[in-house]
């Protein structure tokens, strides 16, 4: 197996450990970012990413959340769903309709959301 193949299936791994609450938020946080950077490269664009990024409860729900705040990832993807179109989006690819954004952010939504757990539900 090739390493970047090595690399995606690390990073595949470590996701679904922070959907199954397999570990500590903390272990959890240093996991993320080992995969996130050696999967994308350590650029500064995604060492950014890696330090603003962690995995801790927000309310009665953990999962990927920007680090320091109480704030999840899937809030903001939720959040981003209500929008329309971004503009430089729309520069970039002119043929983008609105129903597409919606898919778009619909299963960007999901995706997050898949990886938070409410942990008053949780057997």
């Amino acid at each position: 197996m090739s390493d970047v193949a090595i690399a995606r299936e690390r990073f595949l791994e470590v996701l679904a450990s922070i959907a199954a609450g397999s570990n500590s938020p903390d272990a959890l946080t240093d996991k993320l970012r080992a995969a996130l950077l050696d999967f994308a490269s350590e650029t500064p664009d995604n060492c950014s990413a890696a330090e603003r990024l962690e995995v801790g409860l927000v309310g009665s729900t953990v999962g990927p959340k920007l680090a320091g705040r109480s704030l999840l990832l899937s809030d903001i993807a939720h959040a981003v769903e209500d929008l329309p179109v971004p503009g430089a989006l729309k520069e970039s690819f002119p043929d983008i309709s609105e129903r597409d954004w919606d898919a778009f952010t619909r299963l960007t939504t999901l995706v997050y959301t898949l990886l938070s757990r409410n942990l008053q539900t949780m057997p």
